[in-house]
């Protein structure tokens, strides 16, 4: 499973951090599940870690381009801020 890493700062800006592939080399915990629960146990409890749905990875290696890529980017990361948000 991959994931997005990204950190909010006090204004609101968002800064992609990192792209993170949680398949284990030998192929263990496909969907990221045991990843997922040692980033929540990090300082932000997982806030800047979102999720790509098998749909948007499929979106992400088919942008045209850079700014494709980003709006598909943005769309993930935007939505899993306001999901997280609203359930704290």
């Amino acid at each position: 499973m991959l994931f997005i890493e990204y950190d909010v700062d006090e204004a609101g800006l968002i800064e992609l951090v990192g792209l993170i592939n949680a398949v284990e080399e030998d192929g263990a915990d496909p969907d990221g599940e045991a990843w997922m629960a040692w980033r929540t146990a990090m300082e932000d409890e997982g806030m800047g870690c979102a999720g790509v749905a098998p749909q948007d990875l499929a979106q992400m290696e088919a942008a045209a381009g850079p700014d494709e890529l980003r709006a598909v980017v943005e769309r993930i990361v935007l939505a899993d801020r306001a999901s997280k948000e609203a359930s704290s």
